[in-house]
């Protein structure tokens, strides 16, 4: 009856309108993807230019002998004309759309260094938190105790390796001194004459010599 082929009439209705709900939207054009399509354009009507321009003259040289050729050469000028105007057109939108791009790029470079102030602030804010001046001073003032102490440190060892090599040293001047004793009697046993022993002294101070005395005046 009617109100079985009503049910049946809303069904289909709801059924078509979910159908066109669930159909995907086509994507918006970038600029990028309407500036290429404008280059296709007006590299088209570039061609056509220079074809009109070409035709033109091409009946302006049969001005003379056609009587249609001046006709078709004016023909040729005025769709020129139209091609140069519809690119001119086409390269104003052009600018718009390359201009539109150049601040959408813009925009997003801004975005992105804010985002990175406030990322950089919050961590700051973060950091600050867990540091005060009390804990910094702490941390200054055991720097300074541990410098100290290693500066200590230091002038102890450097004392004790500075004992050790006087200490080789006079175990040197032992060992060498046993070594010319060994060398003497070794000379000794063998016939020659002993090695004079090294004299520590200083060396005796040479004798002054006197000066030679002035010449007698002559007599007058």
């Amino acid at each position: 009856g009617p109100f079985v082929f009503f049910i049946y009439s809303e069904r289909v209705q709801m059924g078509g309108n979910q159908s066109a709900e669930e159909a995907p939207k086509a994507a918006a054009p970038t600029p990028q993807d309407s500036i290429a399509k404008l280059d296709a354009q007006i590299a088209n009507l570039e061609t056509k230019i220079e074809k009109s321009n070409n035709d033109a003259r091409m009946w302006m040289a049969q001005a003379s002998t056609n009587p249609s050729a001046k006709a078709r050469a004016m023909q040729c000028l005025k769709m020129k004309k139209q091609y140069e105007q519809h690119r001119d057109q086409l390269m104003s939108t052009q600018f718009n759309l390359e201009h539109m791009d150049f601040q959408q790029a813009q925009a997003d470079v801004t975005a992105t260094a804010v985002a990175a102030m406030a990322a950089g602030r919050d961590q700051m804010k973060a950091q600050q938190q867990t540091l005060n001046v009390e804990s910094v001073e702490k941390i200054t003032d055991d720097l300074q105790d541990l410098q100290a102490e290693m500066q200590d440190i230091q002038t102890a060892l450097a004392g004790s390796a500075l004992a050790a090599a006087a200490g080789d040293d006079a175990e040197l001047e032992a060992e060498f001194a046993k070594m010319q004793e060994e060398a003497e009697l070794e000379k000794v046993m063998s016939g020659g004459s002993a090695l004079p022993a090294l004299s520590t002294a200083a060396p005796a101070a040479l004798p002054a010599t006197a000066a030679p005395a002035a010449p007698a005046p002559m007599a007058a």
